[in-house]
C-alpha cells in the first residue's frame, strides 16, 4: 500500500478513554462503523458524515456499498458521459430509498445534481439532516415538515416508509423522478417485497432504478428479484463492467449486484378507423 495515498475516509471518535483522529487507506467495516465522525475522501470531493455507531437502526451507521457506489459516480462525473446509462445532469431528479447517514444523495449534490430528495424512516430523519447540515448545505421538505424558506443550495430531506401510501404520495408529489436510488436495501424477504412495491409506486416509464446490493441473504435477493421481474425490466450489470472503474484502495470481498430497473413501455394503442 502506498501511503502517500489520500485516504479512503478521515475518521474521529473515542478509543480507550481517548479521541483520536486517523486516515484509513481501505475499506474497513469495522473501523468505519465505531466512528462517531467521519469525512469521506471521493476525488476532489469530501463529504462529512456523523453517526451513532450504537444505533438501533441499520441506517444508523455507514454502510460499505455506499462508498464504493459514490465512486463509481465520480467516475462516471469525470467521463462526462451523456449517453451512458447513468446521467448525471444537473436537472434530473434523485430521489433515494433508504439513505441512512445520507452519503449518495449529499454527494450527488456535491456532482452538480440539483434535485435530490433522501429519505428513509422517520428515526433517521434527524441523522440524515445533521448531516445534510454539517455539509454547509440547506435542507428542504417536500411533506410541509420544514418552512422552506431556502431557495438553493438545499437537499430535501423526508421520511419514507417502504409501501407506506401516504409517504410514497408525499413523495410523488414533488414531481416526476429521473432516478430512484437504493443502496443496500435488500436484508430480508419482507422488506424486498416492501422495497420493489415503493420503487413500483414512485417510478414511472422514464424513470430509472439503480439498486446496490452486497448479496448477504440469497432469499431476499430472490425475493427481490422475482417481485421486480413482475413489474420492470430488471438488468444486472456484469461487475467487470462497472467494478473495473474503482480505485484498488475499495476492494471489495463481498459479492456486489448492480440492478437496473426500467418499467416496459406500454404499447399505445391503433387508432380508431
Amino acid at each position: 500500500m502506498v501511503r502517500d495515498e489520500k485516504p479512503v475516509a478521515t475518521i474521529e471518535g473515542w478509543e480507550d478513554g481517548q479521541p483520536f483522529e486517523r486516515g484509513i487507506h481501505k475499506l474497513d467495516r469495522w473501523e468505519l462503523q465505531s466512528a462517531d465522525r467521519m469525512t469521506i475522501h471521493i476525488g476532489s470531493h469530501d463529504v462529512v458524515l456523523v453517526q451513532d455507531p450504537h444505533s438501533n437502526f441499520l441506517g444508523g451507521y455507514i454502510w460499505l456499498s455506499s462508498i464504493v457506489f459514490c465512486t463509481y459516480l465520480e467516475k462516471l462525473a469525470a467521463k462526462r458521459d451523456r449517453h451512458g446509462w447513468i446521467s448525471l445532469d444537473r436537472n434530473k431528479r434523485w430521489v433515494e430509498l433508504g439513505s441512512g447517514v445520507g452519503l449518495i444523495g449529499i454527494f450527488l449534490h456535491k456532482l452538480g445534481i440539483e434535485d435530490v430528495v433522501i429519505t428513509d424512516i422517520s428515526e433517521l430523519v434527524e441523522t440524515m439532516e445533521r448531516n445534510v447540515e454539517a455539509n454547509n448545505l440547506n435542507i428542504r421538505s417536500i411533506t410541509g415538515r420544514r418552512k422552506n424558506d431556502k431557495d438553493d443550495n438545499y437537499i430535501v430531506v423526508d421520511p419514507l416508509l417502504w409501501n407506506d401510501e401516504q409517504d410514497m404520495s408525499s413523495i410523488k408529489a414533488g414531481g416526476d423522478i429521473d432516478y430512484i436510488v437504493a443502496c443496500d436495501c435488500i436484508y430480508s424477504e419482507a422488506s424486498a417485497m416492501d422495497l420493489v412495491n415503493t420503487m413500483d409506486y414512485l417510478s414511472n416509464e422514464n424513470t430509472t432504478i439503480i439498486c446496490l446490493s452486497e448479496v448477504r441473504n440469497q432469499q431476499a435477493q430472490d425475493k427481490f428479484m422475482s417481485e421486480a421481474e413482475s413489474r420492470f425490466q430488471v438488468d444486472l450489470l456484469p461487475a467487470i463492467q462497472w467494478q473495473k472503474k474503482l480505485n484498488h484502495q475499495l476492494d471489495f470481498d463481498e459479492t456486489l449486484n448492480l440492478y437496473k430497473l426500467r418499467k416496459p413501455k406500454r404499447r399505445s394503442k391503433p387508432a380508431k378507423k
